[in-house]
């Protein structure tokens, strides 16, 4: 009987889950593994064809020439569920106490999956200038507390539970920039630069669930409920956005930066849009009625809509860093302004070192702590041959160890450096 009421809060949580494993996240630039194995901490410390996204006024600060080749990063986790906890559970028949322990691992706000995923094309950066391409997005959904509720401990009597804070968003698109740092002040104090990345967006796919609730009440009598989701997609749309920075290279080998990421970012979708509608209703269903089939009623509408606009959203980040030749220390406070995907409210905290015992290897490592994947622990490894540059980097998503692990980042980057 629960199963086949829980069969529309089923399509709603696979709906939102494949919006986040389809799209695709900025949280570092396309292929740059570097900055993901030093925890994030990219704002101050990029330079070369990284510091086209992470700050373009460190390409004041970036003489010689780098191409880039292939690359990618990608990163998926969750808020609530941890590796050791699913080495608890797995295989076992629950207890009470085990379900409870995992309804209290998920935040009142519900579980949200977050996915970050990047490629980087072909890019190229010559002293202050660099044009690179490639492919961004972000993904984001979330399913109520209370739908895990039921499906821990089931409709009990006298309970009606709550689906309405369920929702879900994403993008992918392909983007080309040009970008371009300038020094504006040179002397006692070190060297000042400001910088700009213009970039043309061309939007691959969008989808944002415009509504979705549900519930499901249990009397004496009969189970009733009712669910419906409402989700809009588009193929195909263009736009242009705007990222600026600013950075100040210090005596002692000190670096500081300042980078917004979107500061103008609009896309126009006006490829395939559509809009798809979920809805299934029961009522009086109960052990006396045995006709099903008329009690419960689904049903699921496409139809094309309008044209639409949004936005990317803005992201602050300030960044320290200081190379001593055989080392480098960086921090950054990323402060996001919308809680959506690709972006959050909560202050993020990334910390990373880089160490070069020989000229031909760098080791990195790196933390993080707060936003939207919590505390993170960061490893990687670079590879400086002759012209060849590789760079590989692994990171731990919701704690410092692997029993607190909710996710994984991977990342891999080539580079040719003249």
């Amino acid at each position: 009987m629960m199963t086949k009421n829980l069969k529309p809060i089923g399509a709603t949580a696979a709906l939102l889950v494949l919006l986040a494993a389809l799209t695709a996240g900025p949280a570092t630039a396309a292929g740059d593994a570097r900055s993901l194995a030093m925890g994030g901490a990219r704002t101050a410390a990029a330079r070369g064809l990284d510091a086209a996204s992470a700050n373009p006024a460190n390409l004041a600060f970036s003489p010689g020439v780098t191409v880039g080749l292939a690359g990618a990063t990608a990163d998926l986790h969750n808020n609530s569920f941890s590796l050791g906890r699913y080495n608890e559970v797995a295989g076992q028949t629950l207890s009470v106490a085990d379900k409870e322990r995992l309804l209290a691992d998920i935040p009142d706000g519900g579980f949200a999956l977050d996915t970050n995923i990047s490629a980087g094309a072909l890019g190229v950066q010559i002293g202050n200038f660099a044009v690179t391409t490639g492919a961004v997005g972000a993904g984001r959904g979330n399913l109520d507390r209370d739908f895990f509720d039921l499906v821990l401990f089931g409709n009990e009597l006298g309970q009606t539970a709550d689906f309405s804070d369920s929702w879900g968003e994403g993008y992918a698109i392909g983007k080309a920039s040009l970008s371009y740092g300038q020094a504006v002040y040179q002397g006692s104090l070190g060297r000042v630069a400001v910088g700009a990345s213009a970039s043309y967006l061309h939007g691959l796919y969008e989808m944002h669930v415009e509504e979705a609730y549900g519930s499901l009440t249990t009397s004496m009598s009969e189970i009733s409920g009712e669910a419906y989701a409402s989700a809009v997609t588009a193929e195909g749309g263009s736009g242009y956005g705007l990222d600026l920075g600013a950075s100040w290279q210090a005596p002692g080998g000190y670096t500081f930066g300042i980078a917004m990421d979107n500061v103008v970012a609009n896309l126009d979708w006006n490829g395939t849009v559509e809009r798809t509608e979920f809805r299934v209703t029961a009522s009086e269903i109960n052990a006396l009625n045995d006709d099903l089939d008329n009690a419960v009623s689904d049903s699921d509408t496409t139809y094309a809509v309008e044209a639409y606009s949004t936005t990317l959203p803005r992201r602050l980040r300030l960044g320290a860093a200081r190379d001593t030749g055989n080392f480098m220390l960086a921090a950054d406070y990323v402060q996001g302004f919308e809680n959506r995907a690709g972006s959050s409210t909560t202050p993020r905290i990334n910390l990373g070192v880089e160490w070069k015992p020989l000229s031909w290897l760098s080791p990195r490592g790196g933390v993080s702590m707060g936003g939207a994947a919590g505390n993170g622990l960061a490893l990687g490894l670079g590879l400086n041959l002759p012209v060849l540059q590789l760079d590989v980097a692994v990171v731990n998503r919701g704690g410092f160890t692997s029993n607190d692990s909710q996710g994984l980042g991977f990342g891999l980057s080539t580079r040719l450096v003249f």
